[in-house]
């Protein structure tokens, strides 16, 4: 019965914040299925019910106890954002370390787990219980370079996803990433190549879910992360191609993160970029908005921005099979990537 109340609550609040988001996508009234209105309903009043059950994710299976939402690299900045938004949802998490340790406070909702990123091994024991899993994890002095954790971790992860079926993965990358000439791709790769590593993940993780017909990804590349609070879906712009970026708090990055997971298939198999509102042009790259495809009608169809939530911000987005329809998409795989 509480779910039900919870459920029609958020139903009846949604109705008076409708979204407006340029989309690349339209899906007709009778096409929107139970998860698709459910899930945006309720992201829309999320600072209303933050302290109750949400029923319309866990009905689907995302974050139920028996089926948690496992964060790796949950110790980081980033990742410690994302834990804390999906406990303050009541989506039971699962913050993942290299220790097993935990800062976090206590929650029902919340529970620890030993995993290395650079083991397969770890990777399988910490996901074969998940619905869905977070790759927030970065290159560190203890955890690994950007070849251990960017490449080698983001394909084992993926792997491991798959072999498990875990529904969806969520991925941190970085904009820019397909733009070698950009001034953020060779300020960035400066340390450690983790551009060059952090498309080789990407590309390897594209083709491990080709083979999968269940479990999907989403690809989130923020611009340059900033400690600035949340400016709200308002003060954010998502974007695809891998053709704008801007500086970009990693609180808003959390918030995306947290609506890829639940707007349902939604985000599945996406790759998008975001930014503070009012992102500028790469340039210096050699493909961009001059060659985008006669099925576009400008580069603004790439563009999406929400007044009311993030869901809005990552909903309908272009497939990454989609987008590589459109004549925009680098073909830039990294500098002397070794193989796995």
């Amino acid at each position: 019965m509480i779910r039900l109340l919870i459920s029609l609550l958020a139903l009846s609040l949604a109705s008076a914040f409708a979204p407006t988001v340029r989309t690349a996508r339209t899906t007709s009234i009778s096409a929107v299925s139970r998860r698709d209105v459910l899930a945006s309903s309720a992201a829309a009043t999320i600072p209303l019910l933050a302290n109750l059950p949400l029923a319309a994710w866990a009905d689907e299976g995302i974050g139920t106890k028996d089926k948690p939402i496992v964060v790796l690299g949950s110790s980081g900045k980033t990742g410690k954002l994302i834990v804390n938004k999906l406990v303050a949802l009541n989506l039971y998490t699962t913050a993942a370390t290299r220790s097993g340790s935990s800062s976090f406070p206590s929650s029902p909702y919340l529970s620890t787990a030993v995993c290395d990123v650079t083991s397969p091994t770890s990777l399988t024991d910490a996901l074969k219980s998940a619905s869905a899993c977070v790759f927030a994890a970065s290159a560190s002095k203890k955890g690994g370079d950007a070849k251990a954790v960017d490449y080698k971790g983001v394909a084992y992860t993926a792997q491991a996803c798959v072999d498990n079926s875990v529904p969806k993965l969520v991925v941190v990358s970085s904009g820019a990433v397909t733009r070698p000439e950009s001034v953020g791709f060779k300020i960035t790769n400066v340390f450690g190549r983790i551009m060059d590593y952090k498309i080789a993940g990407e590309n390897e993780l594209r083709n491990i879910y080709k083979s999968s017909k269940t479990a999907h990804y989403t690809i989130v590349r923020p611009g340059g992360l900033s400690e600035q609070p949340s400016t709200g879906a308002a003060g954010v712009e998502v974007s695809q191609g891998d053709i704008f970026s801007a500086e970009i708090g990693r609180d808003d990055v959390a918030n995306l993160v947290v609506a890829s997971l639940t707007v349902g298939a939604k985000s599945d198999d996406v790759t998008f970029e975001c930014y503070g509102s009012g992102g500028e042009t790469m340039f210096g790259m050699k493909t961009g908005p001059a060659k985008l495809s006669k099925s576009l009608t400008s580069k603004d169809e790439l563009v999406h921005r929400s007044s009311d939530s993030f869901a809005s911000l990552v909903n309908n987005l272009l497939t990454d099979a989609e987008l590589a329809k459109t004549g925009i998409v680098s073909d830039y795989k990294g500098t002397d990537i070794e193989p796995l």
